[in-house]
Parts: structure tokens; C-alpha cells; sequence
């Protein structure tokens, strides 16, 4: 998941785990711990543990 949807307290949802179960029309009535997740404008940092599909293409 790159980045949550949806927060149900601090835990974050996927975008479509959040549309499948209805999260998205609940959390835009802000209705209890159910809310809207921020968007990152930060860069995007590669997870150190994954590794690369394709070793041999570089990345800028």
C-alpha cells in the first residue's frame, strides 16, 4: 500500500479495502474514529527489505 485512504483510529486502510467495505462515504460524514487520511506530498523513500524486480535498471 503506498499510501492509506482511510484511518480507523491509527490504523491506516488502502484505498481499495476502503472503497470494497464502504469506508470512504462513512469517513467523509466523519463519523466516530473514522477519518479521512492526509496525503503525503513528501518523496517516496523504497522500503530498505524489498528488493528489486529488475537489478539491472537503474533508478533515478
Amino acid at each position: 500500500m503506498a499510501q492509506a485512504a482511510v484511518m480507523i483510529g491509527a490504523l491506516p486502510i488502502g484505498p481499495t479495502c476502503a472503497r470494497k467495505a464502504g469506508l470512504l462515504e462513512l469517513a467523509r460524514k466523519k463519523s466516530g474514529v473514522l477519518r479521512l487520511a492526509k496525503p503525503s506530498a513528501g518523496p517516496r523513500r523504497p522500503d530498505p527489505q524489498t528488493l528489486d524486480l529488475f537489478a539491472e535498471v537503474e533508478h533515478a
